[in-house]
């Protein structure tokens, strides 16, 4: 499991018309984004066939807390199914593929909690995506 052949699988994955993807931690952004964290490894977490596992955050920012079309927005990306559901969409490539070659064995979204975050000053309406992966 190389990290950044993960996070660029997880960009491609995430195609969606106006979502900005960051694979990397940008040091300023405009939203609506989505920023891929760093990745969390254990190695050889099953010692008969050295499978590794992972587990990486994705971090969905929409706009102001104040702006209740940011809430909207916001939701649409949260529905399980759906154009613009990440989970539907990385659901649908769950070897999150970099150049048509698997970067992991399997992944899958566990989890959406929501948060705030601040970009630039402003508390921003976010919620945070965890996915788990084996490789």
């Amino acid at each position: 499991m190389v990290p950044s052949d993960v996070r660029d699988g997880v960009k491609t994955a995430v195609n969606i018309t106006g979502l900005r993807v960051y694979d990397t931690i940008p040091d300023g952004l405009v939203p609506p984004a989505l920023v891929i964290g760093q990745i969390a490894i254990t190695w050889e977490y099953t010692l008969a066939n050295s499978l590794d596992r992972g587990s990486i955050d994705l971090i969905l920012i929409t706009g102001r807390m104040s702006e209740r079309s940011a809430q909207d927005y916001l939701d649409s990306f949260l529905a399980a199914t759906g154009s613009t559901s990440i989970k539907a969409k990385l659901d649908a490539a769950p070897t999150l593929p970099k150049n048509g070659v698997a970067t992991v064995s399997n992944s899958r979204v566990v989890t959406a909690t929501p948060i705030s975050v601040s970009v630039s000053g402003v508390e921003m309406l976010a919620y945070r995506y965890t996915m788990e992966l084996w490789g």
